[in-house]
């Protein structure tokens, strides 16, 4: 006896055993990480739907489970994650040996891209980011200086 779950592969619902479920979680992160920052959603996306259309072809009634044989068979199909790339260290940034740097934003700027950096470099939106400060500033009676010199010290990101 087999556990099994209930997943969504590219949009259309799926049984899956719980071995090929971890294969296949294992495949998909793989080719996550190779992929480019740029178009991995959309590298992602069609990745799913096409694993969602094999196993729809090779499943006889609704009701049948996702076994790891489909799953390999798939990865046959679809190819060796290496293909899709080198992988990706997500915390390597451009030029650094494997450690983030703290920069103010270019993109993500509105003032002098304090906020944007700050919200970069720990990963959460420079929007939630820059309504915390100005709450701080004006009702948590932390100084504007602060958010002065922290312009001044981090330096522009490239």
């Amino acid at each position: 006896m087999k556990k099994t779950l209930n997943v969504n592969i590219g949009q259309t619902a799926f049984v899956i055993d719980e071995d090929a479920y971890a294969a296949l979680n294992v495949y998909l992160d793989d080719i996550r990480q190779r992929c480019d920052a740029s178009t991995r959603i959309e590298i992602m996306s069609d990745v799913e739907l096409r694993i969602a259309d094999l196993f729809s072809q090779w499943l006889s009634t609704p009701n049948s489970v996702v076994t790891i044989e489909m799953v390999r068979r798939a990865q046959g199909i679809i190819g060796r994650a290496d293909e899709f790339g080198e992988r990706s260290d997500t915390t390597e940034e451009s030029g650094t040996s494997g450690r983030r740097r703290l920069t103010r934003s270019r993109n993500e700027r509105v003032i002098g891209g304090v906020c944007g950096g700050l919200a970069e470099y720990f990963g959460i939106d420079p929007t939630l980011l820059r309504v915390i400060t100005f709450l701080l500033i004006f009702f948590g009676g932390v100084s504007l200086w602060i958010y002065i010199i922290l312009w001044i010290i981090i330096p522009q990101g490239d």
